[in-house]
């Protein structure tokens, strides 16, 4: 048997190396989700001196930042402050849009439809956030599930959820890779702890100085599930930026005047005796004026998402009717929930 006799100390350099590899080991393992994170924190402009000021809008899915914020985008990066989009969810649980995508009856589509109607929508919002004078690498998609971010807010043991239309249960990418595998190396299972997560460490790594979210009175679950892990998530971190939302389906109905009339205000109106939009101030605490050329490059990117809806002929032009001569927004107010 062969014998390796060691020269005194030679054991204890041994024992030195290998807690400097592991030291080693550890800093690259932590290095690597750092600087991936960074990458969502590059410029979206060309002016640097601007780069503090930094808007986030989170959308719910891919359109609903657009049809609320695409005036509030095109602004922040013509001003060459740093513009990113946070789609939420993929908009992959919307059966009549999966039919019209795929041409298909609705009764007659199943999983691979809803991924193909996933892949059209992303394409649509890459497109319409350059019409707005975005990067790719300025939309960042999370990839929860479509239709259960209600689910996942209520969950109190925060079980995973399976969506019942692409019957996944961890989030995923298609053209480009979601969020979480793109820094962290795996998918994130559709848990609540997950969802907060992520939106947690994107505030701390985005910094943003304002942040635009789907209001809690909207009539979309999902809407009003976004704007809780927003809210929660921004406490988490002690954001202490401006904090706008947006409204989408308002109810009882929403918005008005109807049609693009983009050389009109945003109004509110009695509908069967009831003031619209519902629970909301009027006027809104904050207008933003659009210049006719930027509602013009507003109504483009609404028309960049134009998935034909199966028994909903008038879908387009309602999104298309949020094109006025301005964008507005509310402040969130402290509620018990």
């Amino acid at each position: 048997m062969l014998v390796i006799e060691r020269r005194p100390g030679e054991a204890q350099q041994e024992m030195n190396h290998d807690a400097l590899r592991a030291c080693l080991k550890s800093a690259l393992l932590f290095a690597i989700p750092i600087g991936l994170l960074a990458v969502f924190a590059q410029p979206s402009g060309s002016h640097p001196e601007n780069q503090a000021d930094s808007i986030v809008v989170f959308a719910p899915h891919p359109d609903d930042e657009v049809i609320g914020c695409a005036g509030i985008i095109m602004q922040a990066l013509a001003r060459g402050a740093r513009g990113k989009v946070v789609a939420i969810t993929r908009g992959d649980g919307f059966p009549a849009a999966a039919a019209g995508a795929t041409h298909k009856p609705v009764d007659q589509i199943g999983p691979d439809d809803f991924f193909a109607l996933s892949r059209l929508r992303e394409t649509e919002s890459r497109t319409a956030l350059g019409i707005l004078g975005g990067k790719a690498d300025d939309l960042i998609l999370l990839g929860y599930p479509d239709g259960d971010l209600g689910n996942l807010y209520e969950s109190t043991n925060d079980k995973i959820i399976r969506q019942q239309f692409t019957k996944k249960n961890d989030t995923y990418g298609l053209i480009k890779k979601d969020y979480h595998t793109f820094v962290h190396g795996k998918p994130a299972p559709y848990r609540r702890s997950y969802v907060l997560g992520d939106l947690v460490e994107l505030m701390t790594t985005l910094q943003p100085t304002e942040i635009y979210v789907t209001d809690e009175t909207d009539g979309h679950i999902d809407h009003r599930a976004a704007f809780w892990f927003v809210r929660d998530a921004a406490k988490r971190v002690g954001y202490k930026g401006a904090f706008y939302t947006y409204l989408v389906h308002g109810l009882p109905s929403w918005p008005f005047p109807p049609g693009v009339t983009p050389n009109q205000p945003f109004e509110s109106r009695k509908v069967d005796g009831e003031v619209a939009p519902r629970a909301l101030p009027w006027p809104p605490p904050r207008r933003v004026p659009l210049t006719p050329e930027q509602a013009e490059r507003k109504l483009k990117s609404i028309q960049a998402h134009n998935i034909p809806v199966v028994g909903m002929p008038e879908h387009q032009s309602e999104m298309e009717s949020f094109v006025k001569s301005e964008e507005v927004f509310w402040i969130p107010v402290a509620r018990s929930r």
